[in-house]
């Protein structure tokens, strides 16, 4: 902790092994991310560095993975760049005047020509651009447009949008597919493609005056015309990385090299890892994935990327088996809910057993005497280990805090530690992150090495950097991580700095041991009847612990003293306790969530929950409507790529729903909405 910065801020917090606010000249030769791939050449040559699972089409199914090394990748990256040179120069001479650089576009799911792409990119000096095909908010017309991308390099899968869409993007040029347009190679993506399928698209591309070609072809440009190097500078941008769009329209963040290498470098200082086997499915259009690459790579990293069928990701770890492991809270809570519901949520001696272990092993490492246990993980945890590979060494979360008994649970289930990050796109993913050797809850850690932050009152919401015994406020970022500003939009970048300090909507506080904990964003804040101001991540973690319940997500307003809430329910626990409640032993899950009779059990259940936690009246939930399946198989625009939930897609989208839930309560204050329920 730093002195005071007075008035409306907190004093300057930084990372406790690194007070003066820099790296201390750690890895200082390396000032681009092009750079740190040269590190990983010369410091771990002939190493297995990208992996992916071999394809079998016959049976649709994966084998083992097959392995590039460092120096194979190194030369597969020089042809490639050269081969682009080529097709720049050939079909798309011209520079961005903005930025004085060349974009290409990459449209595709976490694979490894992914990273071989962007990494042939910055061999001469371009930057790349993560493309989604997703409809609406995530239109991938936007982002190419905006960025003014002119090549875009995509699996065979997104050829036939790309061409559709064609009339919407004027400027694209080029198309060069990850999967060889013969089809001698199948993949996950060329299932649905043969030769002549494929001849009608390069027929469709022609008409369109737009060049079709494979990365296999660009490579063998490459190799057979190779051109000299056009290395980037720190100060040359690396990235165009676009936010998730919780609040709103998406927003191009752009990102140098020495941002990107600030973030990655300070992460790995704090976390210290070396040869590890990273598990890559997390989006790489997106910033974690990409940071946690270029993080691990410091001290060398074997990428293994997921099969693509996200129903086999544990399939993938199991064969894998990585070391390191990166997800988010959603993801992880989704897999929690299967893995506690035939553990620790199990009925008979089964249950007994691993609710009594998971409370010896919690408080075993809470102590810090080690994640193993000989007894408790010989008889139930290793076969939760065996899962995602068994040989975890540490699990991170990120964008958004993590149910405290999930962390505990998980720490014990898979043995080993498991911490909470923090960051935003406009830091490079980086900010905070709890240290290896923490066993505490609740919080997202320290700053990282080289990252400053503090905290801004937010007076008229009631959070003050004076508050005792935890000041709270907005939280801001100070570093050369923080973005550059968002593509063409001065005003929305203006909008979240003050000074040198990036404020990044999210409401924290310091606590007594140096860390910060979440407290929500402040756009999410709901002020009830009561005049409160209501945070609704907090209450639907809390909620959403219930055995019955996969998933909640709480509505409130000015005109009602209590909140209403879609309630997503587990099946496996929620469809026999609410046959009983119906009494319809035949009732599937879809009749069950419509029985009044079962929504109000559920809401009392809710209720109690509420007040075992001490819950005050105005954040219980007077009304539920239950919804069968998942949020985001209803539409899948109510959450980001990343999955954070855009909370005002789904208010708008339940809203008439939201109003007959307040029409049945008392506690409402509206009058129409008084007129309507006594009508």
């Amino acid at each position: 902790m730093l002195t005071d910065a007075g008035g409306n801020y907190s004093p300057i917090y930084r990372h406790p092994k690194y007070k003066s606010g820099t790296h201390n000249n750690e890895f200082s030769d390396i000032t681009t991310l092009y750079e740190l791939f040269d590190h990983v050449i010369k410091t771990y040559p002939k190493k297995e560095f990208i992996g992916v699972r071999d394809y079998y089409p016959e049976t649709e199914s994966f084998g083992q993975y097959a392995w590039i090394t460092t120096t194979e990748a190194a030369e597969a990256i020089n042809d490639l760049g050269s081969g682009l040179d080529m097709v720049y120069a050939k079909y798309a001479p011209e520079i961005n005047l903005t930025t004085g650089q060349q974009p290409i576009g990459i449209l595709a799911i976490n694979r490894p020509e992914w990273l071989l792409t962007e990494l042939a990119a910055f061999r001469s000096r371009r930057y790349t651009v993560g493309v989604s095909d997703i409809a609406g908010v995530d239109s991938a017309e936007y982002v190419i447009n905006s960025t003014e991308i002119h090549v875009v390099v995509c699996s065979m899968d997104k050829i036939p949008r790309m061409l559709d869409r064609a009339n919407k993007t004027p400027g694209l040029k080029v198309i060069v597919s990850m999967d060889k347009l013969d089809c001698s190679k199948p993949s996950i993506a060329t299932q649905a493609f043969s030769k002549d399928t494929v001849g009608i698209l390069k027929t469709k591309a022609e008409s369109l005056n737009i060049a079709l070609l494979d990365m296999d072809a660009v490579i063998e440009m490459g190799r057979l015309n190779p051109t000299a190097p056009s290395l980037p500078k720190p100060s040359d941008l690396c990235t165009i990385c676009f936010t998730s769009g919780t609040s709103g329209t998406q927003k191009g963040a752009i990102h140098t090299h020495e941002a990107f290498i600030h973030a990655t470098r300070g992460a790995h200082l704090s976390l210290e890892l070396y040869n590890t086997t990273y598990f890559s499915f997390m989006s790489l259009m997106h910033i974690f994935d990409r940071y946690a690459i270029y993080t691990f790579m410091f001290g060398m990293v074997r990428v293994g990327f997921f099969s693509g069928n996200t129903a086999k990701i544990l399939e993938d770890m199991q064969v894998l088996r990585p070391t390191v492991f990166l997800i988010s809270p959603i993801i992880l809570n989704r897999m929690y809910d299967r893995i506690a519901g035939a553990t620790v949520g199990a009925t008979g001696i089964s249950g007994v057993l691993s609710r009594f272990g998971l409370k010896s092993k919690t408080k075993r490492i809470s102590t810090g005497r080690g994640f193993r246990h000989a007894l408790w993980d010989r008889l139930v945890f290793d076969k939760v280990a065996s899962k995602f590979g068994g040989n975890i060494k540490l699990m991170v979360t990120g964008a958004m805090s993590l149910n405290p008994e999930m962390q505990d649970f998980f720490r014990a289930a898979l043995s080993c530690n498991v911490i909470q990050g923090y960051g935003q796109t406009e830091t490079v993913g980086g900010g905070l992150i709890q240290t290896t050797d923490d066993r505490t809850n609740n919080n997202v850690g320290v700053p990282n090495p080289g990252v400053d932050i503090r905290l801004r009152s937010i007076p008229d919401m009631g959070y003050n950097v004076t508050d005792k015994p935890s000041p709270r406020g907005e939280l801001m970022i100070r570093g050369k991580n923080v973005f550059s500003g968002y593509n063409r939009e001065p005003e929305r970048t203006q909008e979240i700095m003050d000074g040198e300090w990036m404020a990044t909507g999210d409401i924290a506080k310091i606590n007594s041991d140096g860390s910060i904990s979440l407290v929500d964003r402040i756009g999410n804040m709901i002020k009830s009847a009561s005049f409160l101001w209501i945070e609704p991540a907090q209450l639907e973690m809390i909620y959403s612990g219930h055995h019955l319940i996969k998933s909640v997500f709480v509505y409130g307003c000015v005109r009602a003293y209590e909140l209403v809430a879609i309630v997503v329910p587990e099946p496996l626990t929620f469809v026999p306790w609410a046959r009983s409640i119906a009494g319809k032993a035949d009732a599937d899950l879809a009749e069950l969530c419509k029985d009044k009779r079962v929504a109000k059990k559920i809401t009392q259940e809710l209720r109690t929950l509420a007040s075992k936690h001490h819950i005050p009246p105005p954040e219980m939930i007077g009304a539920v409507h239950m919804e069968p399946v998942p949020l985001e198989q209803i539409n899948r625009e109510f959450y980001t790529l990343s999955l954070k939930i855009r909370r005002h897609i789904v208010n708008q989208h339940y809203k008439a729903r939201f109003d007959e839930l307040y029409s049945t309560l008392d506690s409402i204050i509206d009058p129409k909405i008084l007129i309507k329920r006594n009508n």
